[in-house]
């Protein structure tokens, strides 16, 4: 056996209803192998209907990941995959039925045979089907590879049971076929095959990790053609399991007829084997392609067509010439290229190592602030997950990321870099000397700027996009320094790195879509720092700041517009009036900002106002801050990600917050949220502090929803990234 012990299965969803819920119900009802544990997760892209809603209520052990707007397939299950590890996962289509003894099979062959990077199920088509007449409409014939036409039975009609796929192949021209398309069941196929089918697969961890996971830029059709390439390029292989049967409706989510799919699988088509095919195949393709994009064009110009034939020729001639112009990366040493003996590791399935990284720290403040929390907690998730990046900092910060990261490799840069100025101009040049020293293959820049003219594969972290959507909460010069390096890194050719769908959303709103899809890394919460305080450790708080009996509700963060203070302490005014002696006190924790409407209120607040200003509180008294408040309230209008809910929820405090933003990706479930305005404030809040049960509650979910959130699993994130990048 191959160590195989925990396995996740990814059902990527989009307004799939019914449909959806079957597909996770019927894999919810499996059985898997002794020693096994199955977690169920629906990888949601953005439904706008209720599947989500549906999947909760219908199949509650699942588990829902939503990320709120439609990624593509690839990169759904890619995400699903690093929200919850495991060392096998089953990808899979929503419009499927998973057969009993689905899970167990494909799993059972992946730990028997440790050469095997995936697996494949045989797919067969839902229904039964006969011969089609020749005046069956074209829209109900299904054709096969040989030229056999089929349409499902009518009502009292019976006929044979179908396979859709035995797994993936390619032809000569690069068009990527289902092995054993509209064979009646019971067909036999060898086990050896090119490629997995990627709506019924399992994949090894291992080998998944090693290639970056899919390609997102395929958006849906061929990232399993080409996963499939990559695999058996670096030594694995992949085989067809007949045992583990799903029932599927063909392309149940666009349509063979869509423009989606007619764009999609043209482009994609002409990727794929420009990326991975060897050079007859390549050539073959392109041809094959500028012939479709020219037969395209014609179409979409042709007055007598009707109107969705044109738009079908449109979408052809689009993906078409995407396919053949657009840039996919370095091609990969395809299987027909491949030699016929691999080197031993490969030849063993070994997974390859992650590339050789450089994190540029030197964009670090004096004093750490929100980037340094940000480093901090993914410099130790790297240090769990074993991973040494290659690490330069700025001399004072040496013995602080030194602790932090022990088994890095750690440099220090000039002296020069302490000056912004200078550090700008270092980046452009001494961060490119030391990557070429180490031998750098990938340059992680974790804060907005980074190196331009340089071959060297690239990764950046843009932490919000407020710059655009809320100019007014930044200075001037804040605000067009990091607009334009958010741009220029849209427009070059570098892999991006966010604490947030939102934020993703936001930056291709303002400042354009880049040119591959970007990654998604929610933070984590540092649980050595954020836990429980203990009923002895907020007494000793109490006393330190003098706050007597009273509760009292906090606020964590820099004072600034987008943070809301000024409506916050409005909203206490509105719980003294309703309270009267009972109202808690405003306790606020953070440096002066730029806010002056919130700075004016909090100068004119009395000793008898209830608000206290606390200033920058150390660090091994924010948890207590945090835990012992009676509700931790964060108003902010625009977020990158909400570092201070996810603390506040660690620490154990009962948290209102608003729903911009990143904050529901943040808060999910175990939230209060209200408008960001005085009434709607008070509201919440009275509701924690007069409702003990609503507190309590609000309290264990915050818990509960911030385990979820570790830095292990961001690490891991940013590792597929920095290889994501390195291969392609």
């Amino acid at each position: 056996m191959s160590g195989i012990v925990t396995a996740t299965a990814i059902v990527v969803t989009w307004n799939g209803g019914a449909e959806a819920v079957a597909a996770v119900r019927s894999l919810l009802d499996q059985h898997v192998p002794a020693g096994m544990r199955l977690r169920v997760v629906a990888a949601d892209n953005g439904s706008s209907d209720d599947t989500v809603a549906r999947i909760r209520a219908e199949a509650p052990e699942a588990e829902v990941l939503e990320l709120r707007t439609n990624l593509g397939y690839g990169a759904a299950a890619n995400r699903a995959m690093a929200e919850y590890p495991a060392d096998a996962y089953l990808v899979l289509n929503q419009d499927a039925v998973y057969q009993p003894g689905f899970v167990a099979a494909l799993l059972s062959e992946l730990a028997n045979d440790e050469r095997l990077g995936a697996v494949t199920a045989q797919v067969q088509l839902a229904g039964e089907f006969v011969t089609a007449e020749s005046d069956t409409p074209a829209a109900e014939v299904f054709v096969g590879h040989d030229g056999a036409r089929w349409r499902r039975t009518r009502d009292g009609e019976h006929g044979q049971r179908l396979i859709n796929s035995t797994g993936n192949q390619l032809t000569r021209s690069g068009n990527g076929l289902d092995r054993g398309w509209l064979a009646p069941v019971g067909t036999e196929f060898p086990r050896s095959v090119l490629g997995f089918h990627g709506g019924a697969c399992g994949l090894r961890a291992d080998a998944v990790r090693a290639l970056g996971g899919f390609d997102e830029r395929y958006f849906m059709y061929y990232e399993d053609t080409d996963l499939s390439l990559r695999m058996r390029a670096a030594g694995w292989s992949v085989a067809y399991v007949p045992e583990a049967v799903s029932v599927h409706q063909h392309a149940g989510s666009s349509g063979t007829t869509s423009p989606g799919f007619v764009e999609w699988n043209a482009r994609n088509r002409a990727w794929n084997a420009r990326r991975n095919g060897p050079a007859r195949m390549r050539i073959e393709a392109t041809g094959r392609t500028l012939a479709g994009a020219v037969k395209g064009a014609l179409t979409a110009a042709d007055p007598r067509r009707p109107r969705d034939e044109r738009e079908l020729g449109r979408a052809r001639a689009r993906g078409a010439l995407a396919g053949v112009f657009a840039p996919v990366g370095a091609r990969r040493e395809s299987v027909a290229d491949a030699p016929s003996a691999l080197p031993q590791d490969a030849a063993e399935g070994a997974p390859a190592r992650p590339p050789r990284t450089l994190i540029d720290l030197t964009s670090v403040p004096a004093q750490l602030g929100g980037v340094g929390r940000y480093l901090e907690g993914l410099l130790t998730g790297f240090e769990s997950i074993g991973f040494k990046p290659v690490l330069v900092c700025r001399a004072e910060h040496r013995e602080h990321f030194a602790a932090l990261a022990p088994n890095a490799e750690l440099h220090v840069a000039p002296r020069t870099t302490a000056k912004r100025s200078a550090r700008f101009a270092w980046e452009q040049t001494g961060l490119l000397r030391l990557a070429g020293e180490v031998r750098a293959e990938v340059i992680h820049s974790p804060h907005y700027s980074f190196p331009r003219g340089t071959p060297l594969r690239r990764v950046v972290t843009l932490h919000d996009a407020t710059f655009f959507s809320d100019p007014e909460a930044h200075t001037a010069v804040k605000r067009r320094f990091f607009s334009s390096w958010i741009r220029a890194a849209v427009r070059a050719d570098v892999w991006l790195i966010t604490p947030s769908a939102a934020t993703a959303r936001e930056i291709e709103r303002y400042a354009g879509r880049p040119r591959r899809a970007m990654t998604v890394a929610l933070h984590g919460v540092d649980r050595d720092v954020f836990y429980e305080p203990t009923a002895a450790e907020v007494a000793a708080f109490r006393d330190k700041y003098e706050l007597g009996d009273r509760p009292y509700i906090a606020f964590l963060g820099t004072i600034e517009p987008r943070k809301q203070v000024a409506q916050l302490i409005r909203a206490h005014r509105i719980l003294k009036q309703r309270l009267g002696a009972d109202a808690p006190l405003l306790l606020i924790s953070g440096q002066r900002g730029w806010d002056a409407e919130a700075i004016e209120l909090l100068d004119a607040a009395g000793a008898d106002s209830g608000v206290r200003e606390l200033g920058y509180l150390p660090l091994d008294e924010l948890r207590t801050f945090l835990g012992g408040a009676s509700a931790f309230c964060y108003p902010s209008i625009a977020e990158g990600f909400g570092l201070p809910v996810l603390e506040a929820m660690s620490a154990g405090a009962a948290v209102v917050t608003t729903n911009r933003t990143a904050l529901p990706e943040v808060g999910g479930d175990a939230v209060l949220y209200a408008e960001p305005e005085p009434a709607a404030l008070a509201d919440a809040l009275e509701k924690i502090l007069t409702d003990a049960d609503s507190g309590a509650g609000l309290r264990a979910a915050g818990l509960a929803r911030a385990a979820e959130f570790t830095w292990e699993r961001c690490a891991r994130i940013h590792v597929d990234a920095y290889s994501r990048a390195a291969h392609g």
